[in-house]
């Protein structure tokens, strides 16, 4: 059989809005909105260069319903550059992009499948006379998809490998919706060479091969839960040989955080040079592309105070990007703070004062056994402010985690004061 080597890209969310930015300037804001389309002009560049036989996009081309009309006719020009290489183009729909939502006026490419939603449609991919393989596919008829579709799936060719696409998730991943859910058995069973998901947002290999079923994670990172390399995989598949999955990264910005540990900074002048040192680091690793870093100032420092002043964050990042005036335009800088003061804790609870007094206190509702009667004792607190259901949705650890953070604020109220 003729190898078969294939890009699977999914989860491209173009025209995704960027959230959780405290402040963004107007070029980064643009930036941000343009990225999940770049990327994917990306996969294009990648699938021309290693001239693969297929490009399989496994669900979510779009964010959802309000997708510009600028950014269809993008996505279709990268599309039509995939078409004049002679590069056919397979495409699942998902719960972000279900086909309810697309306009029926465009036309795609020649080479372009679009899977339909009332059942599995199987393409073959043919090359000089030879039938590489077949592409199984489904998409979203609408958003809100239940059922599990691989019963839908069924192997009916004399040649090639058989590969499926699908937006599902797979063993109940906790952390997306329940769409087309099903399990690794379901996907073994269905005598597929390869399953191209999507929905999962992470890159992972849930069987390595017989089949091989692979998510190949979403191809730009939009916020910092999606931090690190993202891309798509590069897959060749050989008979008689273990499939060959390959990362490669297609993001055009990179989402970063890190911790920045100013406890020797005496002044704010060593904590600007400590942001810049790490910046700098970060830079060289991300191969050339834009940065934006969320940074957590952490330690005790004798300039905590400092930090605390309103507008002063803004002001360090500022004068950090003096250092990047040169290739500023790729960077991009939030702040954390988690500094404390410069006193001696050790030392505080031996006093025979209000302040030891307290700590006891803090300590004494921060050990794991009473943390139940110190959220008991909270409620009356909380039940007067609107979110005070979030109380009983707090972990033990969350809820040990605010104490610490509360006893630390206390202690810089107290603690030289003079």
């Amino acid at each position: 059989m003729t190898p078969f080597r294939f890009i699977h890209c999914s989860d491209l969310h173009i025209d995704s809005p960027f959230k959780g930015f405290s402040t963004i300037n107007p070029d980064w804001a643009v930036r941000l909105r343009e990225a999940p389309l770049q990327s994917f002009l990306n996969i294009v560049d990648l699938a021309v260069r290693e001239q693969v036989d297929a490009v399989l996009i496994a669900g979510d081309v779009f964010d959802g319903e309000d997708k510009s009309l600028q950014a269809q006719f993008k996505f279709r020009r990268g599309l039509q550059t995939l078409s004049d290489h002679k590069i056919p183009a397979f495409i699942a729909h998902g719960n972000h992009d279900p086909l309810n939502t697309w306009s029926s006026t465009l036309k795609w490419p020649e080479g372009v499948t679009v899977f339909p939603g009332s059942g599995v449609q199987s393409v073959p991919v043919v090359k000089e006379g030879r039938t590489l393989a077949h592409i199984y596919g489904t998409s979203f008829p609408e958003r809100d998809v239940f059922d599990n579709l691989t019963s839908q799936f069924e192997r009916q060719q004399d040649s090639g490998f058989a590969v499926a696409v699908l937006h599902a998730n797979v063993g109940g991943h906790p952390d997306h919706d329940p769409y087309a859910p099903c399990t690794v058995d379901d996907l073994v069973a269905r005598g597929m060479d390869y399953w191209a998901l999507g929905h999962i947002h992470l890159r992972e290999v849930l069987r390595e091969s017989h089949p091989a079923i692979v998510y190949c994670g979403n191809s730009q990172g939009r916020h910092f839960k999606e931090s690190g390399p993202r891309g798509c995989s590069l897959v060749t598949l050989s008979e008689g040989a273990l499939p060959d999955i390959r990362f490669m990264a297609t993001d055009t910005l990179r989402f970063v955080e890190s911790a920045v540990d100013v406890s020797d900074c005496a002044s704010l002048d060593s904590v600007v040079e400590e942001i810049v040192r790490q910046c700098q680091t970060l830079l060289e690793q991300a191969e050339g592309r834009s940065l934006v870093i969320r940074q957590t100032l952490i330690g005790r420092t004798e300039v905590h105070a400092l930090l605390r002043k309103g507008g002063t964050l803004e002001s360090l990042r500022d004068e950090a990007f003096q250092s990047f005036s040169d290739r500023g335009a790729g960077l991009w800088l939030e702040f954390r703070l988690q500094t404390r003061g410069a006193y001696d804790i050790d030392a505080l609870k031996q006093g025979k004062d209000f302040i030891a007094d307290l700590i006891a206190l803090y300590d004494s509702q921060m050990a794991p056994g009473t943390l139940p009667e110190c959220r008991e004792s909270l409620k009356a607190l909380f039940r007067s402010w609107e979110g005070g259901y979030l109380l009983s949705e707090l972990t033990e650890d969350e809820l040990q985690e605010i104490l610490f953070q509360a006893r630390n604020l206390t202690l810089d109220m107290l603690v030289n004061r003079d």
